[in-house]
């Protein structure tokens, strides 16, 4: 189900969206918004990310290659 909502825009953002098809607008603004979202999402789990490694005790890639060979050989 769609939303009808009024925003305000920019004068040069306008400049742009006033040259798609009036048609085509709302697809246009949905779409960009969509890309917004992912962005922000990707940009909130980094974050997210770099305060959990930040915790967590520092491991070598030597101990890490001893952890995945260890796993391999007790069948997991």
């Amino acid at each position: 189900m769609s939303k009808r909502i009024n925003v305000m825009i920019d004068e040069d953002t306008w400049g742009f969206l006033g040259r798609v098809p009036a048609g085509e607008r709302s697809r246009a603004i949905n779409e960009a918004l969509r890309a917004w979202v992912a962005r922000r999402r990707r940009k909130d789990a980094v974050r997210e990310m770099d305060v959990l490694r930040a915790r967590l005790p520092k491991a070598s890639s030597a101990e890490v290659a001893r952890w995945i060979r260890e796993d391999r050989d007790s069948g997991h």
